[in-house]
């Protein structure tokens, strides 16, 4: 059975860089799943995505055998876990995570008992490790399926230590734009403001006290770079429709002259 990767580098302190998938396009997974990021994610909370569609996804990226796929669910549902995980996906991102009972919650519908209560039954689960034996996944997945909870509310930045406290966390990843909303500020992955610096301040030392990664959305590879020199370990690099929409751009612009 496969390692999952990802989860070595957040518990080794190293860097770890992917990118979001926003078309639901096969064509688009296949392609960035062999340009070597560290993870891919599939993001089913703001894009048309359906289960039969994610789970395409998911097997087109494990079985290019270089990026971890990992899905981002619409909600705080127990079926999203199920179909994610029964799908092959190496781990989840939940968004909104506000309370440490919502942390809790992710966790346990994640990992199989008796560390949660994840139902067995998925017949494609292993297949996203490389394995056919159901019997080795159940036994394995609990070490390898990544639990990421986001951090993107005021709410939670008042219950940060009592949910990064929770075991079985891996990481904390900041929602950049909802964070800066509820703070009164507008949408944006970067910004200067104090109360956003310090709201990003908080979220490191809160991880790093309760041996946290902390992860974050980026726009670009520049911004990424700053990003580490930060301290951040899971960062998205970019996704798949603003790299298509930026090099379309830039070339165009090329084109005439500009």
């Amino acid at each position: 059975m496969r390692k999952n990767h990802v989860k070595g580098q957040l518990q080794q302190g190293q860097p770890s860089l992917g990118a979001w998938l926003s078309l639901s396009s096969p064509a688009a997974a296949r392609v960035m799943a062999r340009l070597g990021f560290d993870w891919l994610l599939v993001d089913m909370e703001h894009s048309p995505q359906n289960p039969v569609l994610m789970a395409e996804l998911v097997a087109i990226i494990a079985d290019a055998g270089t990026s971890a796929p990992f899905v981002r669910i619409p909600s705080h549902n127990v079926e999203w876990f199920k179909w994610s995980l029964d799908a092959g996906a190496w781990g989840v991102v939940v968004p909104m995570v506000n309370t440490r009972a919502e942390a809790e919650q992710a966790v346990e519908w994640s990992k199989y008992a008796p560390a949660g209560s994840r139902s067995f039954g998925g017949a494609y689960a292993p297949y996203g490790f490389g394995i056919s034996d159901r019997s080795e996944y159940a036994r394995k997945a609990n070490d390898e399926i990544a639990v990421i909870i986001q951090i993107e509310s005021k709410q939670a930045l008042e219950n940060l230590d009592d949910i990064l406290s929770v075991p079985g966390i891996d990481a904390a990843f900041v929602g950049p734009n909802d964070l800066r909303l509820q703070l009164g500020l507008p949408p944006s992955n970067e910004g200067g403001e104090p109360e956003f610096v310090n709201a990003l301040a908080l979220v490191q030392e809160t991880a790093r006290k309760h041996h946290v990664a902390a992860g974050i959305m980026s726009s670009n590879g520049s911004t990424t770079l700053d990003r580490l020199k930060e301290g951040y370990q899971m960062i998205c690099v970019t996704s798949d429709i603003n790299s298509m929409v930026a090099a379309a751009t830039q070339n165009l612009q090329i084109a005439h002259g500009k």
